[in-house]
């Protein structure tokens, strides 16, 4: 029986719940009001209560949202596994040579797959490009929600740049959970039917070996109680 072995804190844990729900929630009666004209949205807003119901619903998550960025920003600055987090997030050189021999390896042109660490491209491109999308959709929102306070000093031109930036947002949002996040989190080949990480923190030691080999690797030398690699100089 394969064993199971730590990846994800409680912590990391309930920050993914958090973003998971409330980016649903969005999503959802976001694009209710969106397409109201079509009998979904219809349906959804009906589901919802109502337009105010439905105001109120997306208004919620948006602040659901804000609590857990912050709730992020604290543990990536604050404690301790959250900085050693970030550390591995930031993007380097490397990450362009394991781009390019993935790439290479699958064209067949290459015999291995590239090692990854705790964090491969893939998964820095997917947290860089939520950030970018919260972000954007944060500054849009704030101004369409106090669209009174902001329309006493902001041109017209501003409101409609603001609304056609949440929506357009929004459906990138959409594309990339379905078309990258979802894919090659739970549905590539290694992951079907679903990777349940996310819920209680564990994968397998083959998966880990097969995924990561570089975490994989450390993690032996931790519990061997061996020096990581430099620091025996």
């Amino acid at each position: 029986m394969d064993n199971k072995v730590p990846r994800f804190s409680r912590s990391w844990r309930v920050q993914h719940m958090l973003l998971m729900i409330s980016v649903l929630l969005l999503m959802i009666s976001g694009f209710s009001v969106k397409y109201s004209d079509t009998l979904w949205g219809k349906v959804l807003i009906f589901l919802e209560g109502g337009f105010q119901a439905r105001g109120a619903l997306h208004r919620l998550s948006a602040v659901l949202l804000f609590i857990t960025a912050v709730y992020h920003f604290v543990y990536i600055s604050v404690t301790k596994e959250g900085r050693s987090e970030f550390k591995k997030l930031l993007p380097n050189k490397r990450d362009f040579t394991d781009l390019k021999n993935s790439v290479s390896y699958d064209l067949l042109k290459r015999s291995e797959r590239p090692a990854f660490g705790r964090y491969s491209y893939r998964e820095k491109v997917q947290y860089w490009a939520f950030f970018v999308f919260i972000l954007l959709m944060f500054l849009s929102g704030v101004v369409l929600w106090f669209h009174d306070f902001f329309f006493t000093f902001l041109p017209k031109w501003a409101f409609d740049v603001s609304f056609a930036l949440h929506g357009g947002t929004a459906t990138l949002i959409i594309l990339f959970l379905v078309m990258w996040h979802l894919y090659i989190v739970h549905l590539s080949p290694g992951n079907f039917p679903g990777n349940s990480s996310f819920w209680h923190g564990y994968v397998s030691e083959r998966w880990m070996r097969e995924n990561h080999p570089l975490e994989y690797e450390e993690m032996k030398s931790e519990a061997a109680g061996k020096p990581k690699e430099g620091e025996a100089d």
